[in-house]
């Protein structure tokens, strides 16, 4: 039986500081009616409290948006509050959890270092099995699934259903159509979400940085990377999470620099256009009873 998810969803990571209830109120100002929480030191919800998700998910819904997925720093199910954390979930019925970086060990090989990374998303997938959850792996810069390649090289052998990838290709530097559409190969039926960011690189007193961009002047040509999806008919959903609160790069001549919340306003109604309205469809993640995680 297929699922319906919702098509967008507000990330808590798009406004660090922010509260469960002031994320819930940006959600509204935006018509969105789902948001990502950050279980993390300094997010929506901290690590020794997600044993209780509960309340927070409830105090959500009752304004009207809900919670359908939790962002997380774990990389391994002997993290600290990994269990806490999964089974807050089952009990709050948050469907995705999506975790962090695996990084290359100190002095080993990328090869040792993709095995340990293998083995903490096994687990970490296990512990999705036994709460009913979905997983996703994000693309981080400086991780080990930062390249599409490594991330299905992490993903093989990982069940579709239950793990998942958010691509981020806001946050990976210029890319060209044919590039993205070698990404898309390469990680195919694992792809489920798309991490909306973007970002400029600027020069400064310090050399050329990263700011934080509108849609249309980042490095990203989103526009074009959305129609590849729609074109491939992908199921994606939207997680919004550029650091819209910290300003944007504004590059038009004598132009005043909007507000960076009418900027957000309309990247998301770019994304909307491109991507349409209707919920997003899952199956079912119940594997067949002779799976097993390898």
């Amino acid at each position: 039986m297929a699922l319906k998810f919702p098509r967008y969803v507000l990330s808590g990571a798009a406004f660090p500081g922010y509260s469960a209830k002031d994320l819930v109120t940006e959600a509204r100002e935006l018509d969105l009616d789902a948001i990502d929480l950050v279980i993390a030191p300094g997010g929506q919800v901290d690590p020794s409290e997600a044993i209780d998700l509960i309340e927070v998910t409830v105090d959500c819904a009752d304004a009207g948006v809900k919670v359908v997925m939790v962002t997380t720093n774990l990389t391994s199910p002997f993290d600290d509050h990994a269990e806490d954390i999964h089974r807050g979930c089952q009990e709050a019925r948050v469907p995705y959890i999506r975790y962090g970086a695996w990084s290359r060990l100190d002095g080993a090989s990328y090869l040792d270092s993709l095995q340990a990374a293998r083995a903490g998303l096994r687990g970490l997938e296990t512990l999705c099995r036994r709460h009913g959850l979905r997983a996703l792996v994000r693309q981080l810069p400086g991780s080990l699934q930062e390249q599409s390649g490594h991330a299905a090289a992490l993903l093989h052998g990982r069940l579709p259903g239950f793990v998942g990838i958010c691509l981020a290709p806001g946050e990976l530097g210029p890319m060209s159509p044919e590039t993205w559409r070698l990404d898309l190969d390469a990680l195919d039926d694992h792809i489920q979400a798309l991490s909306i960011s973007n970002s400029a690189i600027v020069s400064g007193p310090d050399g050329w940085s990263r700011t934080p961009a509108t849609l249309t002047d980042g490095v990203a040509d989103w526009p074009r990377l959305l129609d590849e999806l729609t074109q491939r008919d992908l199921d994606v959903f939207a997680i919004f999470e550029g650091r819209y609160d910290t300003g944007a790069v504004w590059s038009h001549g004598p132009d005043p620099e909007p507000n960076p919340r009418k900027l957000l306003r309309d990247d998301v109604r770019l994304v909307r256009r491109r991507l349409g309205s209707r919920p997003v469809r899952r199956r079912s993640n119940k594997p067949r009873r002779w799976y097993r995680p390898l």
